[in-house]
């Protein structure tokens, strides 16, 4: 699994990192992006665009597979643990 952060700016470099990687390179892929809580997030369908990997934003329990690429949603923190992600509220600080 690689764990690739940026902020709310990084989307190109997203889109330039994924789009030049191979489909089976038998890794996961989570991009986390720092956004403002309230906000939306489109970047599960941007980064689609840009792979002919599976790209979808986690959801609780959900198991990871390689050659996939994963999105944390938005104002949500993340762990994993045997295998599957754990999504964790954020605390308001």
């Amino acid at each position: 699994m690689v764990g690739i952060g940026a902020s709310a700016g990084g989307l190109e470099a997203f889109t330039q990192l994924i789009s030049n990687l191979p489909n089976d390179t038998g890794m996961a892929f989570v991009l986390l992006q720092h956004l403002e809580p309230s906000q939306p997030s489109m970047l599960s369908d941007i980064i689609a665009r840009s792979t002919p990997m599976p790209v979808q934003e986690v959801e609780d329990g959900m198991a990871v597979a390689p050659n996939q690429v994963y999105v944390i949603p938005p104002n949500q923190g993340l762990t994993l643990e045997a295998g599957r992600f754990h999504l964790l509220s954020r605390d308001r600080t």
